[in-house]
């Protein structure tokens, strides 16, 4: 028997309790993930403990469990900035219902409010665009990019993408089966990682927002956020199928202040912009979003996917206590979005990590 395998068969009594339908502690979930993540080589196990777990529901423990050991093997970023200003816009992806990328163009928004945001990225699972596909496009090459030049990102430009496997030597052996079964395979299946992965930050931070695919998740994340710290967040799920804030019917909200939670629901009116339809913030695709992405950012798109873009960002900016409600921040996020400075951030970034001759022209 080799050695990894010896030590996957240590965790054998723990992948059988889950197997078999029972919740597990903190600690059994972090000895489980941190094992599997480590030693597995084929992905025989990796696969078996996401399809229990997911199949069975995730509790608050075990996802605290699973970012325990993702932090004991990933890269963390000294930033050197008050952790009340950092912040992340990232979430489960997987939603029923497919627009552009809201939470990456949002994400541009609140850095160009002056806030650090480390960008949880990664490929498109159950989407057209994933976050990273975006940054892909305009020649950022998550294979090659490396710890230091993401920190350099962050710390000169303001924000930067960032998919923490790629970048941990520790959890290499996780990155290389993860980006096998996912992105080889294309295996369009919602699992632990949609959950949680994004949850895990690599600097530290104090507020945010998270959407959720499903609102059966929703308390489950905020106790999960309560557990780890945070200060205030957001966790929300839009009725008509996202993990984003909706101008297409109505949103559940569980916020998170300290010990306490409240869930409640907002319409369109109650963010400030018009009830959109479904077709108006549809996806058209790969190529649409980018060039979606390009024009909201730069404040030449109106209408309502810009809108969608402005009730996110706002969001984010009321969960950092930058505003004093909902409607205040998605105003102020359409004042930033109109002066273009997002775009110009977007630029910087993109100088620094990407090709600029991939920018477009006009």
């Amino acid at each position: 028997m080799n050695g990894n395998l010896e030590k996957l068969h240590k965790v054998d009594s723990i992948l059988a309790k889950l197997v078999d339908g029972n919740d597990l502690t903190a600690g059994e979930a972090e000895k489980l993930t941190y094992n599997v993540f480590t030693y597995d080589n084929e992905g025989t196990h990796l696969t078996t403990f996401v399809a229990a777990l997911h199949a069975k529901g995730e509790t608050a423990d075990e996802l605290l469990g699973f970012l325990n050991a993702a932090k004991k093997l990933s890269v963390r970023f000294n930033l050197g900035i008050n952790p009340d200003m950092v912040t992340d816009l990232s979430g489960t992806g997987g939603g029923e219902f497919k627009t552009i990328n809201v939470s990456t163009a949002s994400s541009f928004v609140v850095a160009a409010a002056g806030y650090t945001v480390v960008k949880a990225a990664y490929f498109g699972i159950t989407s057209p665009t994933g976050s990273a596909d975006i940054f892909t496009a305009f020649g950022v090459d998550f294979m090659k990019l490396n710890a230091r030049q993401i920190e350099n990102a962050l710390k000169k430009v303001g924000i930067s993408p960032v998919i923490v496997a790629f970048i941990s030597p520790k959890l290499e052996n996780r990155a290389r089966i993860t980006r096998k079964i996912y992105v080889e395979r294309q295996l369009r299946v919602r699992s632990p990682f949609h959950l949680a992965t994004n949850v895990y930050a690599p600097a530290s931070m104090t507020h945010r927002v998270y959407g959720c695919y499903s609102e059966r998740y929703l308390e489950v994340l905020a106790n999960l956020f309560m557990k780890l710290g945070y200060k205030r967040t957001l966790t929300f799920h839009a009725k008509i199928g996202i993990p984003e804030l909706s101008n297409v019917g109505e949103t559940i909200i569980v916020e998170q202040n300290g010990n306490k939670l409240k869930k409640y629901k907002v319409k369109p009116s109650d963010l400030g912009v018009k009830e959109a339809k479904k077709e108006e913030i549809k996806t058209g695709g790969k190529e649409q979003n980018i060039k979606d992405f390009v024009s909201i950012l730069k404040g030449k798109q109106k209408g309502a996917k810009a809108d969608l873009v402005a009730i996110n960002a706002g969001a984010a900016l009321y969960a950092l206590q930058n505003v004093k409600n909902l409607r205040e921040g998605t105003a102020k996020a359409q004042q930033i979005l109109k002066s273009g400075k997002p775009y110009q951030i977007f630029e910087n970034l993109i100088s620094e990590i990407g090709s600029k001759d991939l920018l477009p022209k006009y």
